[in-house]
């Protein structure tokens, strides 16, 4: 009996703890409820946070595996215009280099390679990608253009917005265009050399075409022994017939429709300006795709090369370039038939 008034005694306890009676005890239970109800609702909550940001982190991975093609034109063009607004800034930036160099009496000789390259190359790269950006700008018009430029990447998109695969693809293709005419320049050459005055210069030229036309190439120091018939008759470039100088627009890859004298005395002046800023900095500093690049620019196809050939070929180039004043551009832009035109990575091209 006493047992039992125990447990009746014991268990009144516990209710009273549990349940207590009055006011106080029942706002301090209420106050616990609604701390753990807002410790649970902040948990979930936070859960929740997390999930929907891991989602929004992987989304476009779950946009690649639904829209493939889509996702790939988005990478295309949000890679492309982060890259072409950083080489414009860069190219800002040089032209204010340049700017305040004149202003001491420097000029574009004072920039190394690198500036060099997006100085000349940024304001072709700004046209050819211009017109898309400006339509994209118009109400729906980005719906057709932007995939109409990813068809055709080459003829309306810079190489910011290129793979590595289509920029050495496009690169070989545009020379594969500009060796056709190694041939008829080569010709134009050998129709002028009854124009040479001076017996030995004639002997000399003649010499050296006929080496190349056996599949040999001159040595530098032959090719300089006629640095004088290029200063003036008969192949300064005031002294060029109007194919000739045609066919040579074309080995460099410009058109033929005005100003051919001055636009190839430009090309000459950027190559000799950029042959200046690789002598200063060494041919060993180039990466490989600088290296293919210089390669391309100077009339040379480096496809299947070794470096070391590259390299040989480059520095070839040089050791006649650093004779090169004004007076005698129109060498510069007959090197690549002189130095390349038996080259096998060139003859292979050749229709």
């Amino acid at each position: 009996m006493f047992s039992n008034c125990r447990r009746i005694l014991s268990c009144g306890r516990i209710s009273h703890h549990l349940f207590p009676r009055n006011g106080s005890n029942n706002s301090t239970v209420k106050k616990r409820v609604q701390d753990v109800g807002h410790k649970v609702s902040k948990e979930i909550k936070s859960y929740a946070l997390t999930k929907y940001v891991d989602y929004v982190r992987n989304y476009d991975k779950i946009l690649e595996v639904r829209f493939p093609k889509a996702m790939k034109v988005y990478r295309v063009f949000s890679v492309g215009i982060k890259d072409l607004y950083q080489d414009t800034k860069a190219f800002v930036k040089v032209k204010n280099l340049i700017r305040n160099a004149k202003k001491n009496g420097g000029g574009i000789h004072c920039l190394g390679l690198k500036d060099m390259e997006i100085f000349y190359r940024m304001p072709r790269e700004m046209l050819r990608v211009s017109p898309v950006l400006l339509i994209s700008a118009l109400p729906f018009a980005n719906y057709i253009i932007f995939p109409l430029a990813y068809l055709l990447p080459k003829q309306l998109l810079s190489s910011h917005f290129w793979s590595l695969q289509q920029r050495r693809d496009f690169a070989l293709h545009d020379h594969k265009k500009c060796v056709q005419h190694f041939r008829p320049v080569f010709r134009c050459m050998q129709a002028r050399i009854s124009s040479v005055s001076e017996k030995n210069l004639e002997e000399k030229l003649s010499k050296i075409l006929s080496k190349l036309a056996s599949g040999v190439h001159p040595t530098v120091e032959e090719i300089l022994d006629l640095k004088i018939l290029f200063q003036g008759e008969p192949f300064h470039l005031n002294c060029l017939y109007p194919r000739h100088k045609n066919q040579l627009l074309k080995v460099h890859g410009m058109h033929t429709l005005w100003s051919r004298r001055r636009r190839l005395s430009q090309r000459a002046e950027e190559i000799l300006n950029k042959d200046r800023a690789l002598r200063r900095e060494g041919v060993a500093t180039l990466s490989l795709e600088e290296l293919r690049s210089a390669c391309f620019i100077r009339g040379l196809n480096p496809s299947n090369m070794r470096i070391e050939d590259m390299v040989k070929y480059l520095e070839q180039w040089i050791a006649v370039s650093v004779h090169i004043e004004p007076s005698t551009y129109s060498l510069i832009l007959h090197c690549p038939i002189l130095l390349a035109y038996n080259e096998p990575t060139n003859r292979v091209l050749i229709q």
